[in-house]
Formats: structure tokens, C-alpha cells, sequence
């Protein structure tokens, strides 16, 4: 009898959780995997963490060497991993990511043929002091880019475990993804160290296998990094450099420590300085010294022809940011600095207006004709030619600091969630420096390139389960446009708020989509269900048209029907035959409802000329509908 009574308890307890998650948001879909994280108080139903919150860490210990004639980068990694879960654990998933080169290994990618290797060579192995052989297909498995380690003894909660790991890799030379050799001399090099992977309170240990389309997810880590080169060599790396007074010749040095305070840009290093070999210190190699604290990874780049251009923006009193371009000399770069100093002002001011929490930003010109990739404090991104795309494109990727580096992200499952927020979040800063820009009209034309087609797949699709472009609409066009229409929902303000709830929340922490959802709707104190379940949720595509128009003597009603799925605005403008002109305007929850025509009137004491519906910030698959002739 107590048995049971314990049992109907535990039951109704669940039942409620589960009731109580259903009723935050119009019984919006949620996995049960996601579903039993609620019941084990891990997550609320308010969108901040629970109180059984919980994740683990590590500590890594990094030595390594780049021989740049080769391309080969030799290391020894130390990890301490700290089990903070409620779990015993019985293995260790390592990410052995370079693995994506081995030959026979499926992709996402094409990689030139002279880049097809043996992928990561793992040299040797020990766990708790226990050596281990690499090759033991019993106790060690290696699937396509994670290696799978069997523990002896399972890792039990709230203890510790030291890996080494000896191991080396040739980077790509010609088809680089994210990382590799992007000139004779000039090397980015990320997704290099054997790294744990994430275990969590949603799907355990995170197994999906690094294909190349989609990027990463990783735990909050410390790192000792030391980086050796030929001594000619410069290093720009996430973390503090702290022997920079030992490598750098003193008048680099003093270029360097006057850059850290200056709001005007510092030319630290220029061609002349290499001509002049004035750069670093005379020695046969240096050995550069980083440290990264509570960070989700570890990058660095290396050049020994690289101008280096900085400044420094105050964020709030008493501290600064050090904004940092590094660009080979045959590179227009000369704006990238500043357009750096100007972002984190915008980021750190205004939206989502959260201070940018790390010490620098450096920017590693790559050379090609565009795109980037961010690392905590560094980014890897072309150079266009345009000045706008080139704002743009700095923009977006010291953007990606908030989402998923401050907020813990999952982008291997739900990639809108960093690159929707990245790409939407630039637009008025976008244009108060670009003159003539409409950068909102601009996402939706991109947008509606693919919308409503079979390649316009809903962003709550997991994202290593999609290919291009299908991807690059669910995370980046769609979830933006989304975005925006959420922020005239809801009010700037308002919006704004719960965005800062939401980083706050979560910073240092991993969120899932419902986090996001329950959030906002705590802050806005309305259900949005039928907004999320139609943008993130179901297939659709945004489709007004102008129905019925009745005029009568004073009065013309306008009959508005949604032919499309997905809500959007309304804006209804009628134009007089003197040139004046009406109008309507409603945001995208005149839907809510679900309803499918609206009906709208207007006075008029004049002749009436046409009737206009939606703009160039409003996507509408079908134009041709939106324009009525009267001519009265």
C-alpha cells in the first residue's frame, strides 16, 4: 500500500510537470527526452535552468607544435574531467574531428585529394596514469570522428578523471573547412585537439559524428595552451597571451600595450617591421603562451607576414576590449578593426545589449572571396569586396560571442538558435554604417529565394540531419526573419528584456529551444505557441493577398486573406487619387487566432487611386495579389 501511494504520487507529480510544461505555450511539441529533463528538475517550465541544473567540465593542458613546410601540427593534450553529473560513467567520448580527412569516411564536404589522410594519429593513450593501447578495438572504438574510451572502473558523480593523449595531424591545404593553411605562410587552425565530448542532461553522451555541415557543441573549459613555432612566426590565439613581453621585439610590444587603451587604430605590425625582422625576439623558435578560462573551445592562427591592426572599446567604465585584425598586406583589411570596435559597442550597448564578456576579438583575414567562422575570442572570415558584406560578415561572427559561446548552444541540433540570432541581430547597426542600406530587406530577399519550396525545411529540424542550402535556410534566414517579426510582436523593449533574461539564464550554460520559448513568453506574459509552432515548427511559407474591396459613399472595407501559413504583418495602405495617402498596420499576431481573412476599413472623402498590401519588410511569396487598381 505505501508502495503504491509512493508510486501515485511520483506519477502525479510527473503528470503535473508535464501539464504545467504543456500549458506555458499552446502545446508546442516537446521531445520526451527533453520532457524528462523537466521531470528531473534540471530545466523549468519558466525557461531558466532547474534546480537539479547540472554539467560537467575539464581542464586541458595543451602542447603543441605547428611545422609550417609540412602542415603538421604534433601535441600532447592533459584533460580533467570533472563529473558533475548524477551519473556513473562507464566511457569517455573523445572528438577526434580531423578524423573528417580519413579516406573512406562520409561527408558533408569536398575535400581536394591531396588532403584525404590518415586523419588524426593518436600516438598514445593513458587514463588515470593506466596506459592504454589506441589500437585496442576492445576496449577503445573509433567511429568516424569520436573515439569511444571503456573504462576499467565507471567514473561515479562528483569525481575526476586525467586523460593524456600524444597525437599530430596534417591540416588541408587546398579545400579548407573552418581551419587549415590559407597561404604558403598563414595558417587558422581549429577543430585540432582531441576534445571531450559533451555529456548532458538531455541525450547523455552527444555522439553525432562531426560531417562537416554542421559545427559544434562543447563544454565550458579551462585552457593552458602553449603553441610552438619558428621564431618568425606571430601567434594570435583565444585567451590572454602572458609572455608577450618575451617574444615580441620591444617596439611591436609597446605598439601592442599602447593598442590595449587607444580608441583610435594601432598599426602593432607592418610589412616594414618583417622586412625589417623587428617583429619577435631572435631566437630558433618561441613558444607562445595562452590562457582561456571557463570557454567552449580553443583556436589560433599563425603568420609570419601578417599586418596586425588593433584598437581598444570601452564597454563599461574601467574596461576594455581589444579589437584585433590580421591580414596578409595584399588584403583590403584597413576597416576591419574598427568595424570590430564598433560591433562590440553595438553588442555590448544596445542588442541584445549584454557587455562582451571576453578580453579581445581577433579577426584572421583568410584571403577568400567570403565567409567566416567563429571561435571564442577569434574569427576566420574572407574578405568581399564590398564594404557592406564585409561589415556585415565581422558583424555576424563576433556576434556568434553571445550564441553559442556565452550561451552554451547545441549547434549540431538546433543551429538557429546561434545563427539566426547572428544574423538578425546586425541590421540597425548594419545600417547607421552603411549609408543606403536596408539590411532587413536584404535577409528577406534571401529568405524567399528557397521559401515554400522542399528545401524550406523547419529550423526545429535537428541540423545535422539536413544538407545545403536547406540548412543555411532553417538556421540563418528563416529563425532571422522570424526574429524580427517576434520583435514588433512583442515591442523593442520588451523584447529586449527577454532577450537579456534568456543570456543571463543561460550563460555558461546549455539551452535548448524550449528554454528560448518559455523565456520569452514569461517575459512578454502572453502565449506565443501559434507563433512558434508556425515558424519553427511546420512546413509554410508567408503568403498575404487582397480579397474583397467594397466601397461606399464614406466608407471602403478591405478584405485581407492569408493564403499562406506562416503569419506575417499587415500592412495595408490605400492611395488617394490627389496622392495622399492611408494606412493600416498590424503586427503578425492579427493571426494568432488562426483565422484566415481579416477585414479592415477606411473613411475616405476622396477618390480612391489603389490599394497596396505589404512591403519590402514583410516576405509575401505571391506579390502579384498585393495591388489593386481603382481608379474611382
Amino acid at each position: 500500500m505505501k508502495k503504491n501511494l509512493i508510486y501515485c504520487l511520483i506519477i502525479s507529480v510527473y503528470i503535473f510537470s508535464i501539464q504545467e510544461i504543456k500549458s506555458q505555450s499552446n502545446d508546442i511539441y516537446t521531445p520526451l527526452n527533453i520532457l524528462k529533463a523537466y521531470e528531473k528538475g534540471t530545466r523549468s517550465p519558466e525557461g531558466i535552468p532547474g534546480d537539479n541544473y547540472w554539467q560537467n567540465a575539464s581542464q586541458y593542458v595543451i602542447k603543441a607544435e605547428l611545422f609550417p613546410e609540412t602542415r603538421m601540427v604534433v601535441g600532447k593534450t592533459k584533460i580533467t574531467y570533472f563529473n558533475n553529473s548524477p551519473d556513473s560513467l562507464s566511457m569517455i567520448v573523445m572528438r577526434l574531428y580531423q578524423d573528417i580527412l580519413k579516406k573512406g569516411n562520409s561527408r558533408q564536404v569536398r575535400f581536394s585529394e591531396e588532403d584525404i589522410s590518415e586523419g588524426m594519429k593518436v600516438r598514445s593513450l593513458t587514463v588515470n596514469n593506466q596506459l592504454m593501447d589506441p589500437d585496442d578495438n576492445k576496449k577503445i572504438v573509433r567511429t568516424r570522428t569520436n573515439m569511444i574510451i571503456y573504462l576499467d572502473e565507471k567514473l561515479l558523480p562528483g569525481q575526476r578523471l586525467c586523460l593524456e593523449v600524444k597525437w599530430e595531424f596534417i591540416m588541408t591545404s587546398g579545400k579548407n573547412l573552418r581551419m587549415g593553411q590559407y597561404g604558403e605562410n598563414d595558417f587558422f587552425i581549429a577543430y585540432w585537439y582531441p576534445q571531450i565530448a559533451v555529456y548532458d542532461d538531455i541525450d547523455g553522451w552527444d555522439l553525432i559524428e562531426y560531417a562537416g555541415a554542421v559545427e559544434f557543441y562543447n563544454d565550458f573549459s579551462d585552457f593552458d595552451v602553449r603553441i610552438t613555432l619558428p621564431s618568425d612566426y606571430v601567434v594570435w590565439a583565444t585567451g590572454e597571451l602572458k609572455n608577450a613581453d618575451k617574444l615580441f621585439h620591444d617596439g611591436i610590444y609597446d605598439n601592442y600595450q599602447s593598442a590595449l587603451s587607444s580608441d583610435s587604430v594601432i598599426h602593432i605590425i607592418t610589412s616594414n617591421d618583417y622586412l625589417q625582422n623587428r617583429v619577435t625576439q631572435g631566437r630558433k623558435s618561441n613558444t607562445w603562451k595562452f590562457i582561456a578560462n571557463d570557454v567552449m573551445d580553443f583556436t589560433f592562427a599563425a603568420s609570419n607576414r601578417y599586418n596586425w591592426d588593433a584598437a581598444s572599446v570601452e564597454i563599461k567604465p574601467g574596461r576594455r576590449v581589444l579589437t584585433s585584425a590580421v591580414y596578409p598586406p595584399e588584403i583590403n583589411y584597413d576597416e576591419v578593426a574598427e568595424f570590430s570596435g564598433k560591433t562590440i559597442s553595438y553588442l555590448s550597448g544596445e542588442l541584445p545589449g549584454v557587455p562582451y564578456p571576453y578580453p579581445h576579438i581577433t579577426t584572421f583575414c583568410n584571403s577568400n572571396p567570403g565567409g567566416g567562422m567563429e571561435s571564442p575570442m577569434m574569427a576566420n572570415n574572407g574578405a568581399p569586396v564590398n564594404r557592406g558584406k564585409l561589415f556585415e560578415l565581422t558583424f555576424h561572427e563576433i556576434a556568434h560571442t553571445y550564441f553559442p559561446f556565452f550561451t552554451g548552444i547545441n549547434e549540431r541540433k538546433y543551429g538557429w538558435m546561434d545563427e539566426g540570432w547572428a544574423t538578425f541581430i546586425p541590421n540597425e547597426s548594419y545600417n547607421e554604417n552603411i549609408n543606403g542600406s536596408d539590411y532587413l530587406s536584404n535577409i528577406i530577399t534571401r529568405y524567399e529565394w528557397f521559401a515554400g519550396t522542399e528545401l524550406d525545411i523547419p529550423p526545429m529540424t535537428l541540423s545535422y540531419m539536413m544538407n545545403y542550402p536547406s540548412i543555411r535556410i532553417a538556421s540563418y534566414y528563416r529563425p532571422a526573419v522570424a526574429f524580427f517579426l517576434l520583435q514588433d510582436i512583442m515591442g523593442k523593449e520588451k523584447f529586449r528584456e527577454a532577450f537579456q533574461d534568456f543570456i543571463y539564464s543561460w550563460q555558461g550554460k546549455h539551452p535548448v529551444p524550449n528554454d528560448f520559448f518559455f523565456t520569452f513568453e514569461r517575459i512578454y506574459e502572453e502565449d506565443l505557441g501559434w507563433f512558434w509552432n508556425s515558424w519553427f515548427f511546420e512546413f509554410g511559407y508567408a503568403d498575404l493577398a487582397l480579397g474583397d474591396v467594397v466601397i461606399t459613399n464614406d466608407i471602403m472595407e478591405v478584405t485581407v486573406e492569408r493564403k499562406g501559413k506562416l503569419p506575417v504583418p499587415v500592412n495595408l495602405k490605400v492611395i488617394f487619387s490627389d496622392g495622399s495617402e492611408k494606412q493600416i498596420y498590424k503586427s503578425a499576431a492579427v493571426w494568432k487566432e488562426d483565422n484566415d481573412r481579416l477585414l479592415f476599413s477606411f473613411d475616405h472623402d476622396k477618390g480612391i487611386h489603389s490599394v497596396l498590401l505589404g512591403n519590402e519588410h514583410i516576405p509575401d511569396m505571391y506579390r502579384e495579389n498585393n495591388l489593386l487598381e481603382i481608379l474611382e
